[in-house]
């Protein structure tokens, strides 16, 4: 687990690299092992700007990315690619052809405490 941890390590890294000018980065992320490691924790300590946003044990379906994966796994998952290139061309190609709206809106349904105010979806049109 030593390996993965610095690997999240590196990617939040990239994150902070990312946003230089936030006053903090906040990540969602599950209760993984690599989470809560203290290879983690340490880093974490010494970089304050980023903060992990951990959800609740055993509740994935609270997890905004859980969903995402789901559509992904829906669309990709019973296909036959010649190689694990073809696989990630086909995992980029879902991102590349879904729009920000059709993200946000599959990782926060209406109900989703997740959702921001001005993100609404009409459920019952002319009602």
């Amino acid at each position: 687990m030593k390996n993965v941890s610095v690997v999240f390590c590196y990617f939040l890294q990239q994150l902070l690299d990312a946003y230089p000018n936030a006053a903090a980065v906040a990540v969602i992320c599950d209760n993984g092992g690599t989470h809560l490691s203290g290879i983690t924790q340490q880093w974490l300590d010494e970089h304050p700007r980023l903060h992990l946003i951990r959800g609740a044990r055993y509740s994935p379906q609270d997890n905004p990315v859980e969903r995402i994966w789901a559509a992904l796994k829906a669309q990709i998952a019973n296909t036959a690619p010649a190689t694990m290139a073809d696989r990630i061309r086909q995992a980029h190609a879902f991102f590349q052809h879904r729009t920000h709206d059709q993200n946000l809106t599959t990782a926060a349904p209406w109900t989703s405490p997740w959702l921001p105010p001005e993100h609404g979806q009409d459920f019952w049109p002319g009602a």
